[in-house]
């Protein structure tokens, strides 16, 4: 399909998405996935962390029918925890130390954290 979005249509995507960068949709983060979603690059299937309810939440947005997550992706498995030991953080905002914090988590490791 290959098309040019819409002004904010990646944004409203990417706003829907997990943010946790791990790659496994076969981009290099949630950002570059939304652009493909949004130009019909790629499926609304792709994003693991994300399961079965954001693949429902991408299909009310774009129009698309729900699909089952795509196996070649990996397979949906129950959101973790991470904890951060502040004695040895590295002194990120609030924000930062969440959105890092997923990212570490979707890694297996607290690098950094």
């Amino acid at each position: 399909m290959n098309t040019e979005p819409a002004p904010g249509v990646v944004a409203r995507i990417d706003a829907l998405l997990p943010q946790t960068q791990c790659t496994r949709c076969g981009y290099a983060g949630c950002k570059p996935y939304a652009a493909a979603i949004a130009s019909g690059e790629a499926g609304i299937n792709q994003c693991p962390p994300g399961g079965s309810a954001t693949i429902a939440a991408l299909a009310a947005l774009t129009g698309r029918p729900v699909q089952a997550l795509n196996p070649v992706h990996g397979v949906e498995t129950p959101p973790r925890v991470a904890w951060i030991d502040e004695s040895r953080c590295i002194g990120l905002s609030p924000r930062r130390i969440r959105r890092r914090s997923i990212a570490c988590v979707s890694k297996r490791t607290l690098r950094g954290c």
